[in-house]
């Protein structure tokens, strides 16, 4: 059973969302995020964030969150293989033929 206070969202980081990735890089000690981002919102506050540019990750440590960063990690990488994900695809019908 899923305990609903550790559900969250995740969703893009909007020019109005400057001031949540500065506030999220200077609670985690980390370097302001670079843009475009992804932010993670558990209960509909802003939880954590990451750079779809380079995997910078700054995140709440007041806000328990399991599982959020590796989510937001995940979301990342789709992001980036988006216009190679039917090179990738093609590449690997070649090696195994049964994949149709």
């Amino acid at each position: 059973m899923m305990d609903i206070s550790n559900a969250f969202t995740i969703r893009r980081a909007h020019a109005s969302d400057e001031p949540t990735l500065a506030w999220l890089a200077a609670l985690s000690s980390k370097p302001p995020l670079r843009r475009p981002a992804l932010i993670g919102d558990v209960d509909g506050m802003p939880a954590a964030a990451i750079s779809l540019v380079d995997g910078g990750v700054a995140a709440d440590p007041f806000q328990r969150a399991p599982g959020l960063e590796t989510h937001l990690r995940l979301h990342r990488s789709g992001w980036r293989t988006g216009p190679r994900r039917d090179s990738t695809r093609r590449h690997l019908r070649a090696a195994i033929p049964f994949m149709a």
